[in-house]
């Protein structure tokens, strides 16, 4: 059976208002948080054959930390 999986992008930052959406990076939290989402992934099961990303920068910046958590390494989109 397939499963759909939806993870948001980690905390991101606000410091710098000028910056467009798709550039705003990951806030302080958001480095420390998005690692420890990867670790729970892995310790559930939770082993995506496929990921289908934005291409804005936080969503990159967070599968980023993610991934390297995984026991897997899916296919990126």
């Amino acid at each position: 059976m397939l499963t759909l999986s939806l993870l948001r992008h980690a905390k991101s930052s606000w410091s710098n208002s000028s910056l467009p959406d798709r550039e705003r990076p990951l806030a302080t939290r958001g480095v420390t948080d998005a690692p420890l989402m990867g670790k729970a992934m892995a310790e559930r099961g939770i082993d995506p054959d496929l990921v289908l990303c934005s291409s804005a920068r936080r969503t990159r910046d967070t599968l980023a930390l993610v991934l390297p958590e995984l026991k897997v390494e899916p296919r990126v989109v």
